[in-house]
């Protein structure tokens, strides 16, 4: 008998979160054949905003505001944390580790939800900081999509994102707190209803946006430089605008769903972001769902995160079964079966529970009866251009 709290609100925010970056990657790899191994760093932006950016904002803006009440709870913490010097600033240490998480859950937090105007502000900046650093890190990494080819292009997100990741937001506290990460800023009282809410909405509005890309022409553009980029450019495709904007667009989709994931997790080092969690499981998603399909990529979702929800409940009957330890049954054993399921997809059913379908175009009986009446009324007039 299954328990309620495998299906709880986290596991749904986990669920909606994972949909948007597997939609987003799909737009990417699926829809335009670009192999982005560099995802997770994507999704670790909206993260940062809401800790490394969203704590110095809130704490200026408690010192500005507040400035007794902020003075008072400096104090306090140059009491607590030896590293940190009562004349110092609340900007200059609510980033460091130490004393983050004293300062962001004693006074950040309820300063910010008992003043409903801050709190707007405060996620409209964040927000506003999220799709900016997506947008040119997003311009940063089609420089390189450009000018080099698949191959080549996935080897080199991959080293970018676990450079930025592994190295400098990870070794230097004064960014994200290093690898003792920080506490994030969250709206109202309750995050994690927050949370899902919005990573429902963000799910929705992903969904239904892909969908009318991918019956655009813009769409059916992106399936021909997926398919061929010299074919594309004969028919006068824009190659380079086409990838630039993919990506700008999925970047900004995925530190989106990284910035709901943060508000119900609220602390997290640069690693949380690591590559198998938000590059490799997005891809497996993906591949099962059936590329270059929205729809796949959300049954994909579903069905990849609903089983390992149900292994990792049954975990125990599995150890007792194959009569191995349970640690290794939770720590190995999942990535056997992640890597033994993408070799059976792609061996026995290559494009997924979901095949891609062909690409919705206009209507060609409305277009001849347009064509009809436009003619009819050029004959009338004369006069096309008055017409227009």
């Amino acid at each position: 008998m299954l328990e309620w709290w495998i299906f709880s609100e986290s596991f749904l925010i986990t669920i909606f979160v994972y949909t948007v970056v597997s939609i987003s990657l799909n737009l990417e790899a699926g829809f335009t054949g670009i192999p982005n191994f560099g995802k997770h760093f994507f999704v670790f932006l909206g993260a940062f905003a809401a800790q490394g950016i969203g704590v110095r904002i809130a704490a200026w803006l408690y010192e500005k505001l507040e400035p007794q009440a902020a003075q008072e709870a400096l104090q306090q913490v140059s009491m607590m944390v030896p590293s940190v010097s009562p004349n110092a600033s609340l900007v200059s240490i609510a980033a460091n580790p130490d004393a983050n998480r004293i300062i962001v859950n004693n006074y950040l937090k309820p300063f910010v939800t008992s003043n409903l105007g801050v709190e707007v502000l405060l996620a409209i900046v964040i927000l506003g900081v999220t799709v900016a650093l997506a947008l040119i890190f997003g311009l940063v990494a089609s420089y390189a999509a450009l000018r080099l080819r698949e191959d080549y292009l996935a080897i080199l997100l991959l080293s970018f994102a676990e450079l930025m990741v592994m190295v400098v937001f990870y070794q230097s506290e004064s960014l994200n707190g290093g690898n003792k990460g920080l506490w994030a800023i969250t709206f109202t009282r309750n995050p994690m209803r927050f949370a899902l809410i919005g990573s429902a909405a963000l799910a929705i509005l992903a969904y239904i946006y892909a969908e009318k890309i991918a019956n655009s022409p813009m769409g059916r553009a992106m399936r021909a430089v997926r398919d061929d980029e010299v074919a594309a450019s004969v028919f006068g495709r824009d190659i380079a605008s086409i990838r630039l904007r993919v990506i700008m667009v999925a970047s900004v989709m995925a530190a989106l769903a990284g910035l709901f994931y943060i508000q119900n997790n609220a602390s997290a080092t640069s690693i949380t972001f690591n590559r198998v969690a938000w590059t490799f499981l997005p891809w497996a998603m993906i591949i099962l769902g059936g590329m270059a399909n929205n729809a796949g990529a959300v049954i994909g979702t579903l069905v990849f995160l609903i089983g390992m929800r149900l292994f990792t409940y049954y975990q125990d009957q599995i150890s007792h079964l194959l009569g191995i330890q349970a640690s290794l049954v939770a720590s190995l054993l999942p990535n056997i079966l992640i890597g033994i399921l993408i070799l059976v997809v792609l061996y026995l059913r290559p494009q997924g529970i979901i095949p891609e379908h062909i690409s919705k175009t206009l209507d060609f009986k409305k277009i001849m009866r347009e064509e009809a009446g436009l003619e009819e009324t050029i004959g009338n007039n004369g006069d096309r251009k008055k017409e227009a």
